[in-house]
């Protein structure tokens, strides 16, 4: 089980990114149910569980002995900030070295 909790004093929906350590383990760890298939909203403070099964390919390299699973949530739907301007951006738009 993973548990996830709004710690924001709003609403907001977010989805889970899975990441693997080693990185060669990940071909071989192979998610049967997991809360990361799909969006999830949640009220101000809200916490919730959700399952993860998975199975692990018995042809993982010997030398690979423990796989850490890790899961980054990231809010969809938001507002995306406008990415930062380069100093030639910044140029081009105030007439600046033409």
């Amino acid at each position: 089980m993973y548990e996830f909790q709004n710690v924001q004093d709003r609403r907001m929906s977010a989805q889970a990114i899975p990441s693997y350590a080693p990185r060669q383990a990940a071909p071989h760890f192979n998610k049967l149910e997991c809360f990361c298939f799909n969006q999830y909203t949640l009220a101000p403070g809200e916490k919730k569980q959700w399952p993860v099964a998975f199975v692990i390919d018995p042809r993982l390299p010997k030398d690979v002995t423990t796989i850490t699973l890790s899961y980054t949530f990231f809010e969809v739907g938001g507002k995306t900030p406008a990415p930062p301007q380069t100093s030639a951006a910044l140029a081009r738009q105030t007439g600046a070295g033409a």
